[in-house]
């Protein structure tokens, strides 16, 4: 079993312009060094957006909003602000 790797967008350009010229979809994915399923949604992609980059907003959204970040850094610095005093004496 290969380890899986992200296709960059040069290589997504390439699948697009082979399969534009005509190659099967299992010869740009030996060209290429994927599957051909890989190909595919490619492709499908392609096909659905018209274009071959990432999405943006994908993966985990954040939970704290920027409000709440700013108090936690707050009393993370008046806590470490405290211990500094307290080794000192």
């Amino acid at each position: 079993m290969s380890s899986r790797r992200e296709t960059t967008e040069s290589e997504r350009l390439l699948v697009v312009k082979w399969s534009k010229e005509g190659k099967s979809l299992r010869e740009i994915a030996s060209l290429i060094g994927v599957t051909h399923g890989c190909v595919q949604k490619i492709l499908q992609k392609y096909k659905k957006t018209g274009s071959v980059s990432n999405i943006p907003g994908r993966g985990r959204k954040e939970i704290l909003s920027s409000t709440a970040k700013r108090k936690i850094t707050e009393i993370r610095r008046g806590l470490s602000k405290q211990r500094s005093e307290c080794e000192c004496l």
